[in-house]
């Protein structure tokens, strides 16, 4: 008697081993098939980086000559994603641009550095003396937003986000 309850305990572990796994698994699956829209993609960046997704946004450029990036934004097109063609994509054709896409990749981060952020201002200075000031006040601006954005988060980095696409689809 004492057998068959031993053998019935263990198969009930079992059993619970089991669901428990195909839970964890669909858990998985769905994380997977969730569609990051841009706007939202900030907030989750830090974690996502080198994990595959699914990003979601409007295509404003392709790169005319290669083909192999795509711009995209979100609904409120302050924030824009650089997408480079791998796996499935061969490349973004000009007929894109307008349309939403869905795009399936690997989420990249490119760290600027307090030292890297120093020394292209340096060069800028040297630029506005041989009088294209226009363009650099353009991309001063864009620093002094990057150490702004370093010092609210305490960063000691700015981090530029894109994605390695392996596939896309064009969405409604």
């Amino acid at each position: 008697m004492k057998n068959y309850l031993l053998l019935a305990f263990a198969a009930s572990l079992l059993l619970t081993a089991c669901n428990l796994k195909t839970n964890e698994s669909d858990d998985n699956s769905d994380k997977a098939d969730k569609v990051i829209v841009i706007d939202n993609l900030l907030n989750e960046a830090e974690g996502l980086v080198d994990k595959t997704i699914k990003i979601k946004g409007h295509v404003t450029h392709t790169c005319k000559h290669s083909g192999k990036r795509a711009f995209l934004v979100g609904d409120d097109e302050k924030f824009t994603v650089r997408v480079e063609a791998g796996g499935k994509i061969t490349g973004f054709d000009q007929s894109l641009m307008g349309n939403t896409l869905i795009v399936t990749g690997t989420l990249k981060e490119r760290k600027l550095t307090k030292e890297y952020i120093d020394q292209w201002e340096e060069e800028l200075q040297h630029k506005a003396e041989d009088g294209s000031a226009e363009a650099c006040s353009t991309e001063m601006d864009n620093i002094n937003d990057m150490r702004a954005w370093m010092k609210e988060h305490g960063k000691d980095h700015y981090s530029i986000y894109f994605v390695e696409g392996s596939e896309y689809e064009v969405v409604e």
